[in-house]
Parts: C-alpha cells; sequence; structure tokens
C-alpha cells in the first residue's frame, strides 16, 4: 500500500511541476515548445535529485521518475496542442 501511495504522489509531482514549468516557458515560446522544455528539465532535474536522495536504492527511484513523465508526456503534448489550436 505504501509503495502505490508513493508512485501516486510521485506522479502528482510530476504532473504539477510540469505543469507550472510549461506555464512559465509558455511566456518565451511556443506551447508546444514550452511542453518540450518542461518536459527535459523536468526529466534531468527530478531523476537528478531523486538519485541523490536515495542513496541505498538510486535506481528504483529514477526507474519511478522516468516512468512518471513518459506518462505524463501525452497529456502535456496534448494539452500544448490544443493551445495553440485555441490560440490560432
Amino acid at each position: 500500500m505504501t509503495l502505490i501511495l508513493i508512485a501516486l504522489l510521485a506522479l502528482s509531482w510530476t504532473g504539477l511541476s510540469l505543469a507550472v514549468l510549461a506555464m512559465a516557458f509558455k511566456r518565451i515560446g511556443p506551447p508546444r515548445q514550452a511542453a518540450w522544455r518542461a518536459w527535459g528539465i523536468s526529466l534531468v532535474f527530478n531523476t537528478i535529485s531523486g538519485w541523490y536522495a536515495a542513496p541505498g536504492e538510486p535506481l528504483p527511484t529514477a526507474l519511478l521518475v522516468v516512468a512518471c513523465h513518459a506518462l505524463l508526456l501525452p497529456p502535456l503534448l496534448l494539452a500544448a496542442r490544443r493551445e495553440e489550436q485555441r490560440g490560432s
């Protein structure tokens, strides 16, 4: 049960950080480019911080971060496409 809660927390944190970063990057570029930038930066920094946060088991932590980012990439790109269509 604890593992499921940790995974849900990681997924929700990833979604929140991606949304905030994408909104910030949308000010300097188009929505799709902002989504890709937010995804890449979030993936790199969250993987590195997860790697160092769990000194005993860094690989499962990094895999959890990568899995969360992989699950949230399609909705992020879909939202960026809708934003581009709405703006046109």
